[in-house]
């Protein structure tokens, strides 16, 4: 049963779209466009159009506006936001759709293909103008179904190991790992061992692990592959690993990490056994994360720039529904080796 209102008090009025271009004396769809596309309606129209919407407390029917069509959505499928790098690319994201005029859309998935193609399927259903994505598609069902909606593509991470869809933003991975390999020989170390988190479904991963085959490979090291492991994205996951390393191998002097993460976590284990790093034995890791810098010792890293990596995705996505044909394909941005006391 519903309950209704004490005598005397007027039940709160609901107002749409028709009630708001009533009280500014325009068209429905001038308040329409105003919302979802304002670059159609004079400044002064918009703006008085935002006063009666502000002074209302009205609340725009997005779902309505997508489903039309004509809404200002992009959507994005990222892994889970434990890694603080995808945290920062995500931040870059949706700053930049912010100040764009427009919304993101955010799906949660695995590196799986069952996983992707399910977000990718569920994030079309709501008609986004543009899509950005992580790192390149696997499932050819879903590299289908972005192709046939129409909407432009950017897969954000790696520029290599497949043909994108669309356009790229991002870096390489093999050259990133490749160049923090030699980095770390260039230094005096022999035994260099590689900890990621599991690289199934993830091309970010392989790439960098087969950068860091190809660096063994021309210093003329001989590469062991349990001189690997793979460990959830933690810190407990980074002790893990470097217990297990050092164990099977006793003479191991450095550890690549795929993730700032883990080395964190395999510097605190160091302490806890009361082993100098870089002096027992020297730890790398990616992404040079805030903590990075202020670590003990501070932590020798490889820093990637994701949070422009995400504006600058978006920016290309707009460029292509603005209608800009000399958006490049292929997006390559910067690294750095950051040499710092722990290796």
């Amino acid at each position: 049963m519903v309950d209704k209102p004490p005598a005397g008090e007027k039940k709160p009025q609901r107002l749409g779209v028709r009630e708001i271009a009533k009280r500014v004396g325009v068209a429905p769809m001038t308040v329409s466009r105003a919302l979802s596309n304002p670059d159609m309606v004079s400044p002064e129209t918009r703006a008085k159009v935002l006063e009666a919407i502000e002074q209302a407390g009205f609340v725009p029917n997005r779902l309505a506006s997508s489903m039309r069509g004509n809404g200002r959505m992009i959507g994005t499928v990222v892994p889970p936001l434990i890694n603080s790098g995808i945290a920062e690319q995500v931040q870059g994201m949706s700053d930049e759709c912010h100040e764009s005029g427009y919304s993101m859309l955010l799906v949660q998935g695995e590196f799986t293909q069952e996983a992707e193609e399910k977000s990718i399927r569920n994030l079309l259903g709501w008609r986004p103008v543009g899509m950005i994505l992580q790192s390149f598609v696997q499932s050819e069902t879903a590299r289908a179904l972005l192709k046939s909606s129409g909407a432009p593509v950017v897969e954000i991470s790696e520029i290599k190991g497949r043909k994108p869809i669309d356009m790229v933003v991002g870096v390489s991975n093999f050259e990133t790992a490749y160049a923090m390999t030699m980095h770390l020989a260039a230094k005096g170390y022999k035994r260099i061992g590689f900890v990621s988190t599991p690289i199934h479904g993830n091309d970010r991963l392989r790439q960098r692990r087969t950068g860091y085959h190809a660096a063994l490979t021309e210093l003329g090291i001989k590469n062991h592959a349990d001189m690997e492991v793979e460990v959830p994205i933690t810190a407990q996951g980074g002790a893990e690993a470097l217990v297990t390393l050092t164990s099977r191998h006793r003479d191991i002097d450095a550890i690549f990490f795929s993730s700032d993460t883990l080395a964190v976590g395999a510097v605190q284990e160091c302490h806890r056994r009361r082993w100098a790093v870089p002096g027992r034995i020297a730890i790398a890791g990616y992404g040079d994360m805030d903590l990075a810098a202020q670590l003990y010792p501070p932590l020798t890293t490889v820093k990637v720039n994701r949070y422009e990596m995400g504006r600058r995705a978006v920016r290309q996505l707009l460029a292509r529904l603005g209608g800009d044909t000399k958006v490049p394909t292929i997006t390559s941005l910067g690294f750095e080796i950051v040499d710092r006391e722990s290796a």
